[in-house]
């Protein structure tokens, strides 16, 4: 079995059980009356803004972190005596923040 077998396997099961989560979801309310099925949709919506939320957050923080990183890199560059424009060329970092560090 070569990487392009494992791949299909892996889109085919993903595709899978996206279908069968779509199922599971159907089967859940199929028998609920409309009140039901409508606190139902209301607590799916919570989840899925709760799933969004923690995603941008998670972003964010990887942002966050990735700032921080190039700030920490610029200070050692600059602390090795490497001139400021070519530090703000290797960190992506404005001129200004590099002389301001």
């Amino acid at each position: 079995m070569d990487v392009h077998d494992i791949e299909a396997w892996r889109k085919l099961l993903k595709e899978r059980g996206a279908a069968l989560e779509k199922l599971r979801q159907i089967q859940e309310t199929i028998g609920l009356s409309k009140e039901d099925r409508m606190k139902y949709e209301a607590s799916l919506k919570v989840y899925r803004d709760q799933l969004v939320t923690i995603e941008y957050a998670r972003q964010q923080g990887f942002a966050e972190g990735e700032a921080e990183e190039r700030l920490k890199n610029a200070r050692d560059m600059k602390a090795a005596g490497i001139a400021p424009d070519l530090i703000a060329q290797i960190t992506g970092l404005p001129l200004e923040t590099v002389e301001g560090l």
